[in-house]
C-alpha cells in the first residue's frame, strides 16, 4: 500500500505481544538465503570479525523505500561493506510475512510494493519474516547493528557517514580504504550522428579526499580515451568529468574505469568500472500517441515532452485522484492506460526529451503486475518507453526520440497506397504497392498479423481476428503509411 505514512517509520500489529529485542542483547543467530540463492549465516560473519547491519523493512512501507533510496546503506556497502574493505556486512531483510518475494522485484498484488528493491540494492536482499519475528521487530524500517561480539543495538535511519561513525565508535575502529571510488555513467541515446562527450560521476567511498583521478573510456579491452579529474571530492561526495567529444557506435557496450586516485592505483578494483550502452533514438512523425500507464495514485503523477531548446511542447497530469486510503488513492485514472494524441509543433526535425514527475517523491509504483510509465507511439509502433518505478521526484530521458517534422510520412509516397474495402468483413485488398510489408496492430499495440512483399492487387485474410478497430502499418521502401481498419 503505497504512501500510507509520511512519518519515518511504519507501524503494524504484532503477531507477538513481546517488545522489540532490547539493546545490548545477544543477537539471535540465523541462516537465510537471499533472492539469488546465496546463503548468509550471522554467526559465521561475526566469527570473521565483521559487523553486520540489518535493514528490516517491508515492501509496502513508504519510509522504508525512502531510506532504501537515500543511498545510506549503499554508501556503507561500497566503503566498509562487501563492495569495499569487507569489514561490514550489509543485509536487507523483507520482514512482512504477508508479502511475497515477487514484491521485492516490484510486482505483487494488493498495491504492496513501491518498486524493484533488488534492482536498487547492491547488497543482498532476503525475504524472511522469521528473522523479523526472531528480532521481535515492531516497526519498519528497523536498523540493527550487530558488533563482532554478537551484541545487537537498534540504530536510527543514519546517513552513510553516520553509519560509519557509529560502527567505529561502538564495534571497533574501521580502517576502510584510503583510495576507493566508483564511477557511474548512464546509458547514452544518440539523436544525431556525430561526436558526443560522455559524462561520468565519480563517487568517493574512501577515507582520502580525491584531488585527482584518471578515468578511461573503453570498448572491450581497447582504451578509447582517458580523462583526468582535478578538484576535491570528499568522502561520500560526488564529482564529475566529461570526456572530450568522441564518436561512439550505437548498439555497443562501453566501460568507464577509474585507474588512478591521487596518483596511485585504486585499492578496490572490482567496483572501479561501470558499463553503459549506446543506442540510436528512434524516429517518429510529428503526430504521436502518448500512452500514460498510471499507478495507484494518479493525482500525484504528471509528464512533459520538451524539444531540444527545453521548451515544453506537450504535457499531462496530474490526473483524477481517488479516495482510497489516503488522498489521491484509486479512482478512475488509477492503474490504467490513458492515451493522449499529440501533434508536435514545427516542420523541422528535432530531438525530444520525456520527463516524468511524482509530487510525493517515490516514482510511479503501482504495486501490481501492471507496468507504469510513458510510451511514445508513432505509425503504430512503440518507439520509446520510460519506466515509472526507477525514480523519486523527477526522471528525465534525454533524448527520448527524434521527430521528422512531417505528419504521417512522405505524402507523395503515401498517396500511392490504398486498401479496400474498409470497413471490411475480413478480406482486405491492396493497390498501388510493390513489395510492401504490412503489420497490423490491435489497439493495445500488440501485433496480430504480418505480411511481407505484398504486390499490387494482393489480398490478405483477417477473418481470424475479432471484430473491431485495428491499425495497419504499410511500409514500401522508405515510405510508410498507417491506416485504420474496421472489421465488421
Amino acid at each position: 500500500m503505497k504512501k500510507l505514512l509520511l512519518t519515518s517509520a511504519c507501524f503494524f500489529t504484532l503477531l507477538s505481544t513481546q517488545a522489540q529485542i532490547a539493546n545490548g542483547s545477544v543477537a539471535p543467530d540465523f541462516t537465510a538465503t537471499d533472492v539469488f540463492g546465496i546463503s548468509h549465516t550471522l554467526s559465521e560473519y561475526l566469527a570473521q570479525g565483521k559487523t553486520v547491519i540489518l535493514d528490516v523493512s517491508a515492501t509496502w512501507c513508504g519510509p522504508c523505500w525512502n531510506y532504501h533510496q537515500s543511498g545510506a546503506l549503499e554508501r556503507l556497502y561500497y566503503s566498509l561493506g562487501q563492495g569495499g574493505s569487507g569489514e561490514v556486512v550489509v543485509l536487507f531483510i523483507e520482514g512482512d510475512s504477508n508479502t511475497d518475494v515477487e514484491c521485492l522485484f516490484g510486482t505483487c498484488p494488493n498495491n504492496s510494493t513501491h518498486g524493484n528493491w533488488v534492482e536498487h540494492s547492491p547488497y543482498p536482499v532476503i525475504d524472511s519474516a522469521p528473522i523479523a519475528q526472531l528480532y521481535q521487530v515492531s516497526y519498519f524500517p528497523t536498523i540493527f547493528r550487530i558488533c563482532p561480539n554478537g551484541i545487537v543495538n537498534t540504530l536510527n535511519q543514519l546517513t552513510g557517514q553516520g553509519l560509519v561513525e557509529n560502527i567505529s565508535s561502538n564495534c571497533g575502529t574501521s580502517t576502510g580504504m584510503q583510495k576507493n571510488a566508483r564511477p557511474h555513467i548512464n546509458d547514452i541515446m544518440l539523436c544525431e550522428a556525430g561526436a558526443i562527450s560522455p559524462e561520468v560521476t565519480i563517487s568517493n567511498y574512501g577515507s582520502e579526499t580525491i584531488s585527482t583521478a584518471t578515468v578511461q573510456l573503453m570498448q572491450g579491452e581497447a582504451v578509447l580515451a582517458s580523462k583526468s579529474f582535478t578538484g576535491n571530492i570528499y568522502t561520500f561526495n560526488d564529482g564529475s568529468l566529461a570526456f572530450d567529444p568522441i564518436n561512439l557506435n550505437p548498439d555497443e557496450e562501453y566501460t568507464v574505469k577509474i585507474t588512478q586516485i591521487n596518483g596511485a592505483v585504486t585499492q578496490q578494483q572490482e567496483t572501479t568500472t561501470s558499463h553503459f550502452n549506446v543506442t540510436q533514438a528512434k524516429v517518429a512523425y510529428n503526430n504521436i500517441a502518448v500512452k500514460v500507464l498510471t499507478d495507484t495514485f494518479p493525482g500525484e503523477i504528471s509528464w512533459a515532452i520538451k524539444n531540444s531548446a527545453g521548451t515544453t511542447v506537450a504535457s499531462g497530469g496530474p490526473y483524477v485522484q481517488g479516495t482510497q486510503q489516503n488522498p489521491n488513492g484509486g479512482g478512475p485514472n488509477a492503474n490504467t492506460t490513458l492515451t493522449h494524441n499529440v501533434t508536435l509543433p514545427g516542420t523541422n526535425a528535432d530531438c525530444y526529451s520525456v520527463e516524468l514527475y511524482d509530487s510525493y517523491g517515490d516514482g510511479w509504483s503501482s504495486g501490481t503486475d501492471n507496468p507504469t510509465g510513458v510510451q511514445i507511439w508513432s505509425g503504430g509502433e512503440k518507439i520509446f518507453e520510460k519506466r515509472g518505478d526507477d525514480f523519486s521526484y523527477q526522471s528525465v530521458a534525454l533524448p527520448a526520440f527524434k521527430a521528422t517534422g512531417t505528419l504521417n510520412g512522405p505524402v507523395a509516397e503515401a498517396t500511392r497506397f490504398a486498401l479496400y474495402p474498409n470497413p471490411a468483413k475480413g478480406i482486405i485488398h491492396f493497390s498501388g504497392v510493390t513489395q510492401a510489408d504490412v503489420v497490423i496492430y490491435n489497439l493495445s499495440g500488440k501485433i496480430v498479423y504480418t505480411a511481407k512483399a505484398i504486390e499490387n492487387g494482393t489480398s490478405i485474410n483477417l477473418t481470424s481476428l475479432q471484430k473491431g478497430l485495428y491499425i495497419a502499418r504499410i511500409t514500401e521502401g522508405n515510405a510508410t503509411k498507417t491506416e485504420k481498419i474496421i472489421l465488421n
